[in-house]
């Protein structure tokens, strides 16, 4: 994220101050809530950090085999 040896530096600043946050409002749920609640941050993250990769890719290997390939969609 940021740079770790920046001691001044604002995200560092933004960035503790949202740990601090973070444990204060865990600690007043119940313990029930707060490992889903984690584990949904987490698959949030991966998410946006996988379509950022794709949208920064300048071209995308798989479309290259399927592109006159065309799929029917069925609904049930």
């Amino acid at each position: 994220m940021a740079d770790q040896q920046c001691e001044s530096c604002l995200l560092k600043d933004l960035h503790k101050f949202h740990q601090l946050v973070e444990k204060r409002m865990t600690g007043k749920l119940p313990e029930e809530v707060i490992k889903p609640l984690f584990e949904a941050k987490k698959q949030m993250r991966l998410a946006l950090r996988g379509f950022i990769t794709h949208l920064l890719e300048e071209e995308p290997s798989c479309n290259e085999k399927q592109q006159g390939i065309s799929r029917p969609i069925k609904l049930e």
